[in-house]
């Protein structure tokens, strides 16, 4: 009878841990405390000075590309392949209507928890605050249809640069196994292999910066251009950084 009931406690703690997992997953919860809501206004401070668009560009592409495509009109590579098309973030009229927290909330807690797509992913657990406000600027500079005026030098290095944006697809350290091209099941050629090292410099500067597009190789399309979110001096750096994950 004892070990029967010891059973049924250890069943209801996995259930409740359970519960709470799953309750804090829906809700994009990070561990962390209770975050404060952003301002009600369309932009207000929270996202035209303490947030950076252009780091929210950055982010943009290494995580919303795919989906969004490069001018966020829900056309990105993988845009075909989901039951719902991808939301027009350019779309002014919607986006209007909606202030910066709710947008933050979409973004932080996914499109389940808004009744939406399930293939908007929550990323309240994977980004920072920050990240997300940066991304909610970024949101606005697509939907108002303006361009970001500001410098693209952040002083940020070739470690925070592929930390942040390339990461999602290469992985850390290069492989071509990052959570993107796991989860779409495609293949990335490793950039330490023979096929990457042996590109001039040129070549991988070219390729940072205009991206991949129409190739016969169905992976390719999913590089984007990054000529407008880097600076020249960071594209070389990044060439720097893939020359020294070279393979043995």
């Amino acid at each position: 009878m004892r070990k029967h009931t010891d059973r049924n406690r250890r069943f209801t703690a996995a259930v409740l841990c359970g519960a709470l997992i799953l309750s804090s997953f829906l809700s994009g919860c990070t561990g962390k405390k209770p975050e404060e809501p952003l301002r009600e206004n369309r932009s207000g401070p929270e996202t035209s000075d303490a947030a950076h668009p252009m780091d929210g560009l950055r982010l943009y592409l290494g995580y919303c590309f795919i989906c969004h495509g490069q001018t966020g009109r829900g056309d990105g590579p993988y845009a075909a392949s989901l039951s719902a098309r991808p939301a027009d973030l350019t779309d002014k009229g919607y986006f209007d209507k909606k202030t910066d927290q709710e947008i933050y909330d979409f973004i932080s807690r996914g499109g389940i928890a808004h009744g939406k797509s399930i293939h908007m992913r929550p990323f309240g657990m994977q980004l920072t605050r920050r990240q997300i406000m940066d991304l909610v600027a970024y949101v606005r500079v697509l939907n108002e249809g303006r361009p970001v005026d500001l410098e693209k030098a952040s002083g940020n290095t070739a470690d925070d640069i592929y930390g942040m944006s390339c990461i999602m697809c290469h992985g850390r350290d290069g492989e071509g196994d990052g959570e993107i091209s796991r989860k779409l099941g495609i293949t990335i050629r490793p950039l330490g292999s023979r096929a990457v090292q042996s590109m001039s410099d040129r070549e991988l500067e070219t390729i940072i910066s205009g991206g991949i597009a129409g190739t016969s190789r169905p992976s390719a399309r999913y590089m984007p251009a990054w000529s407008n979110s880097l600076t020249d001096e960071q594209i070389l750096q990044l060439v720097a950084y893939i020359r020294a994950l070279a393979q043995p």
